[in-house]
């Protein structure tokens, strides 16, 4: 069952305004408590999403045309193509339903971008997120915080970029048309929900385990205002993935190796702390945030000398590619960690993987094995949030 949180939730209603593009013509459902609100029906079943499949390719292959950075770039323009072609990149392939845009850039190569109808867009991406024998309810709520991540990216980029998500692990995975039955039903269930607050609708972040303890998007994504609210502040008290062993996690690194990397990125991340680590000989947290996940480490060194880094940096750097130094074997999963130096290797014990704010994947699954329904799933991963549909 779900926190006593949840269980004494009251369900009441919002009024809610949506931003040009889509069309308001369904209700809205708060899990927000106590208070008054008036009845509307939303749909965003009209909008499309740009979705950004090959980034800085010189060739891509779709159906039997080849396009080169060259063609394009002679051409000084961006060329559509027809719907449910194949698109074929890098040695990887998709099935698109929905206009394909070879966008040009200046350092000859260009951008795939998929324009894809949100409804048709949004079973590939779920496909893409959970495992296929998933329980349906955690399809469903996966289903609602896509739609209203990728809703809220299109709205805020809008006029400002030639794609709204990527697909892949920093955005959302999309494999294009899928043909999982349980991810469509769960678009069907859905058609049109999206999570919002204060009229607007919230860039619902999830991560694959929170380890336990939720994160705040203030202090694991960024310190933009749009991140200051309710529903991206995460949870209190334990989730319930932190009774799965899939919650923990264990790296070796060279303790060597890895201030080298910390170092070299100390420049290119603009993170000038990173440069003062000289040896590593522990890895602490020493802030949190009000659950008890770290936002702040400390790296001491050999002579107990410490340096104080924002968590959610020193994983950046931690797994950065640095040209000069070997590629990491070993994934530090995410910034709820601590780590302890024996000889020359650093072991690194970690929860969760991913930054832990909003959706936890791993918890909605074992949510909705307890028989919790994707509306209650939500309305605990995040807090006060309007669901409409």
């Amino acid at each position: 069952m779900l926190p006593k949180l949840i269980q004494h939730q009251s369900c009441t209603r919002r009024e809610f305004v949506l931003a040009s593009g889509l069309a308001v013509v369904g209700s809205l459902v708060s899990c927000g408590q106590g208070v008054e609100q008036k009845k509307t029906v939303i749909s965003v079943n009209q909008a499309n999403i740009r979705v950004r499949i090959g980034k800085n390719v010189k060739s891509v292959r779709v159906g039997k045309n080849i396009f080169t950075s060259k063609s394009l770039h002679d051409s000084a323009k961006t060329i559509e193509l027809q719907p449910n072609t194949i698109i074929i990149s890098n040695n990887q392939s998709k099935t698109i339903s929905g206009n394909i845009v070879l966008y040009p850039k200046s350092n000859n190569t260009f951008d795939v971008i998929a324009h894809v109808p949100i409804e048709k867009y949004l079973p590939g991406v779920i496909a893409g997120e959970l495992f296929a024998h998933w329980h349906p309810a955690a399809f469903a709520a996966q289903a609602v915080a896509a739609r209203s991540y990728a809703t809220h990216c299109g709205l805020e980029r809008k006029n400002t970029s030639h794609f709204d998500v990527s697909d892949g692990p920093s955005s959302q995975m999309f494999l294009g048309d899928v043909t999982l039955k349980v991810a469509h039903r769960a678009v069907e269930e859905t058609s049109g929900v999206v999570l919002s607050w204060n009229n607007r609708i919230i860039p619902s972040y999830y991560s694959s385990c929170c380890g336990g303890k939720a994160a705040n998007a203030l202090d694991a994504i960024s310190s933009s205002e749009q991140h200051n609210i309710p529903p991206l502040r995460g949870h209190s008290g334990d989730d319930v993935c932190t009774s799965l062993e899939r919650r923990t996690w264990t790296a070796t690194r060279s303790a060597r190796v890895l201030r080298k990397r910390l170092n070299a990125c100390a420049k290119s991340m603009g993170i000038p702390i990173l440069a003062d680590i000289r040896t590593i000989r522990s890895i602490e947290s020493i802030e949190t945030n009000q659950h008890g996940r770290p936002t702040k480490l400390v790296v001491y060194g050999r002579r107990n000398e410490m340096c104080e880094v924002r968590a959610r940096d020193f994983v950046r750097a931690a797994n950065a590619t640095v040209l000069s130094l070997p590629n990491t074997k070993e994934q530090i999963w995410s910034s709820f960690l601590k780590g302890e130096k024996i000889g020359s290797t650093l072991t690194i014990h970690g929860f969760g993987m991913g930054h832990g704010v909003g959706l936890c994947q791993y918890g909605a699954q074992e949510l909705a094995g307890k028989g919790e329904s994707w509306q209650k799933i939500l309305a605990w991963y995040y807090p006060q949030v309007t669901i409409g549909g």
